[in-house]
C-alpha cells in the first residue's frame, strides 16, 4: 500500500497536493458554514416559539386574573371584573384613603408615557395597557411614603399589592380616555 502511495505521489506534481489542500479546506470551510447556518436557524425557530409563548403567558395571566378577581369575597373586590373594569365601592374607599388621585397627578406625565410604548389603538386597549401600568410600573414612580401607604392598605384588607395597584389603573384609564374625548362605554368596542 505504502509502495503504491509512493509511485502516485513521484507521478504527481506539487501544484495537484496544493489544489488538494485548497479542495479539502474549501470543504471544510464550507462544511463549518453550513452547521453554523443549521444553529441559527435553530435558534431562530426556538426565539419564535418563546415569542408565542410569551403570548400565551401573557393570556394565561390575564385568565388567572379574572378568575381571581371573580373567587375573592364580594367585600373585598376593588375593581369589578367586568367590561368596562370599574371600581367598586371598596375601590372607592381605598381612592380616598390613600388619596389615589393625587398620587396619580403627581406622576400623570410618567404614566402617560408608560401607557403610549404599548401603542393603544382604541379604548380597550387603552384599558388593558393602563391596567398593566398601573399593577407593573407605577410601584416604580412612587416615594417611600406612598408606596408604604399603599402597601398598608393591601395589608389591613388581606389583599395582595397589585389589587390595589389596579384602582390607579381605573383612574388612569378614566383620564386618558377624558383626554381623548371617548366614553367609558367604547372599552365594550374591541374591534381595530
Amino acid at each position: 500500500m505504502g509502495a503504491v502511495i509512493a509511485k502516485l505521489v513521484e507521478q504527481l506534481n506539487s501544484s495537484v497536493f496544493v489544489l488538494l489542500a485548497i479542495l479539502g479546506a474549501a470543504f471544510w470551510v464550507i462544511y463549518r458554514i453550513g452547521k453554523w447556518t443549521e444553529k441559527f436557524t435553530h435558534h431562530e425557530n426556538k426565539i419564535t416559539k418563546m415569542e408565542t409563548l410569551s403570548e400565551k403567558v401573557i393570556e394565561l395571566r390575564t385568565k388567572v386574573d379574572l378568575i381571581y378577581q371573580n373567587t375573592m369575597p364580594s367585600n373585598q373586590r376593588i375593581v369589578a371584573a367586568q367590561s368596562p373594569i370599574s371600581l367598586t365601592d371598596t375601590g372607592k374607599e381605598i381612592v380616598a384613603r390613600i388619596e389615589a388621585n393625587k398620587i396619580l397627578e403627581k406622576y400623570i406625565m410618567k404614566l402617560l408615557a408608560a401607557v403610549e410604548l404599548d401603542k393603544p389603538q382604541n379604548a380597550y386597549d387603552i384599558q388593558m395597557a393602563s391596567m398593566k401600568v398601573a399593577k407593573e410600573k407605577m410601584k416604580t414612580f412612587l416615594n417611600e411614603d406612598e408606596l408604604n401607604r399603599i402597601k398598608q392598605e393591601a395589608y389591613s384588607r388581606g389583599v395582595m399589592l397589585e389589587d390595589v395597584m389596579a384602582v390607579f389603573g381605573v383612574l388612569l384609564r378614566n383620564y386618558i380616555l377624558s383626554q381623548k374625548g371617548l366614553p367609558i362605554s367604547d372599552v365594550d368596542m374591541h374591534a381595530k
